[in-house]
């Protein structure tokens, strides 16, 4: 992204972006703070909405409770007034206590039966029973009154009534509660729309803060962002102009006027551009001259390295020239003293230490004359071809308390070259046994498949970490096993030249190579 949108890069372009980024977070900032403002908003009015109808509940069962106990008082105090005389008087006042305004805050009852006992508003339903009244929506409202009103604690209704001063059917809630010793429900209510009318005030005032605060918050940024853009300007300014000087002190060879300069930073490299002009001209006075004795030192620095390299290489041949005799003696003379005499697991362990040994040392030897010689292929009996090298490392694996189980089909043929193939086959056997765990089996499959023959070697050990670099030379995943970190890369570099696909999976402590060799039929041979 930083290449595209910069490329090409100026000041100018910079500050163009800059300005860009600027107003970009300007507007995101805006809009953060609308949706966080807009968030609290319908926060706050539904916590004002849920707390101001608990409030008009809260409003109505006191005003029912206190009813309540005012019933309980007269007739705990009253036990000499005949019983109907007592209710009269009680039905009287409580038909007196309701708002004249608004038509609320009034108090009635209700026997259990359904009879009406006091309604300060519908005063002509006295003594009718509406316990089978319904609302608009088919709701029993004196039913539900009186059932809930049985309970311990009373409860609400919700349902719709009469409105009296407008005389329109509206929503509305209501407490009820007996007084069980007259089997009566005292009930009082609210409209649910004189709660909307308030609600809907405050949230007309809550609108009004909010738009404002929105504004104070949308000017201040507008400031900011102005002065922002004036600041960013007047520094982008003097930063071009201090560039400008460097850049004609640069282009015209002069030494340039520090004093000039804005920023400390550019008279740091106007200081060390000053000097490095200097020293430029103090080396052009000498250079032809040390170029000159440059020349001859590389001169003979690469003759000695040629010749360092030239030895080197003839060390490592003589070297394994030299081990090759004395290692084919002690293998030969291991194989004579076998045939002789019984197996000696001493013996074994010289003989698996020096088949080791020999494998490292064709690795050697074909490293020196991969790119000398050339290798031609011939017809070659894989299967059996695999089975002898698994006798020949066969003393190894079992001096490492390995195992190997092997799945060997018969008679099946590959045109390759016989040492690169034991190349493959002995590094890839070689480091199956260095990197298993002790007591573990070592798979060794050869099956003719569709597009060609497949060789699958599996051992147990742990997990290989980077299978990328798997195959660099001088790679190894684990420095205490030893060996140089070629036989892997060997291979890769014969699979490669040689059409043979390579594939390597190693996870949950379980490590397969699988070679994949074109097949030959049995009738060309």
């Amino acid at each position: 992204m930083e290449n595209i949108l910069l490329k090409n890069k100026s000041i100018n372009k910079v500050n163009f972006f800059s300005i860009i980024f600027g107003a970009v977070l300007f507007i995101v900032f805006i809009a953060v703070a609308m949706y966080n403002s807009y968030s609290q908003y319908k926060s706050d009015i539904a916590v004002l909405e849920k707390e101001y109808i608990n409030s008009q509940k809260k409003f109505i069962k006191d005003e029912t409770l206190r009813i309540l106990n005012f019933i309980e008082y007269k007739d705990r105090t009253n036990k000499n007034t005949p019983l109907e005389e007592l209710q009269s008087e009680i039905v009287d006042i409580i038909e007196n206590m309701r708002n004249e305004l608004d038509g609320t805050g009034y108090v009635f009852i209700y026997t259990f039966e359904g009879i009406n006992i006091a309604d300060p508003i519908l005063k002509e339903n006295a003594g009718k029973n509406l316990i089978d009244f319904t609302d608009p929506n088919g709701k029993k409202v004196i039913y539900e009154l009186i059932e809930v009103s049985k309970e311990p604690k009373g409860g609400y209704v919700n349902y719709v009534w009469n409105k009296p001063t407008t005389n329109t059917l509206e929503e509305k809630v209501s407490y009820a509660i007996s007084y069980k010793p007259w089997k009566w429900m005292i009930g009082s209510g609210v409209y649910l729309k004189n709660v909307e009318e308030v609600i809907k005030e405050k949230k007309q005032e809550y609108s009004q803060k909010i738009a404002h605060y929105l504004v104070q918050i949308f000017s201040m940024g507008i400031l900011a962002f102005i002065i922002g853009i004036l600041l960013y300007e007047h520094l982008m300014s003097k930063i071009r102009g201090d560039i400008k000087n460097i850049n004609d002190g640069a282009k015209e060879l002069r030494k340039i006027d520090i004093s000039r300069l804005y920023f400390k930073e550019f008279q740091y490299v106007a200081y060390y551009m000053n000097l490095m002009q200097e020293n430029l001209h103090d080396l052009n006075k000498n250079l032809e001259k040390k170029v000159h004795s440059r020349t001859k030192d590389l001169e003979k620095s690469e003759q000695y390295a040629r010749e360092l390299v030239k030895q080197q290489d003839k060390f490592v041949k003589d070297a394994i020239h030299e081990i090759n005799t004395p290692l084919s003696i002690i293998i030969t003379n291991i194989d004579l003293f076998k045939l002789k005499h019984e197996e000696n697991r001493y013996l074994s362990k010289i003989e698996a230490g020096s088949k080791i040994i020999h494998n490292i040392y064709n690795d050697l030897e074909y490293m020196i004359k991969k790119d000398r010689i050339e290798y031609p292929k011939t017809f070659i009996d894989i299967s059996s071809f695999i089975e002898s090298r698994l006798d020949f490392f066969y003393e190894v694996a079992t001096g490492n308390k390995l195992f190997f189980e092997s799945e060997i089909e018969k008679d099946l043929s590959i045109e390759f070259n016989e040492t690169l193939l034991q190349r493959i086959c002995d590094n890839t056997l070689s480091n199956a046994i260095k990197y298993s765990f002790t007591g573990t089996v070592i798979t060794i499959k050869l099956l003719k498949q569709e597009n060609g023959i497949m060789l699958q070697i599996s051992n147990s050990g742990k997990t290989i970490r980077d299978l990328e670099k798997l195959f660099d030379r001088f790679y190894r995943e684990n420095q205490s096993r030893g060996g140089f970190g070629i036989g892997l890369n060997i291979i890769k570099e014969i699979c490669d030249k040689n059409g043979v696909e390579l594939n390597v999976n190693s996870k949950d402590d379980h490590t397969t190579f699988e070679y994949r060799f074109g097949s030959i039929d049995k009738e060309r041979l």
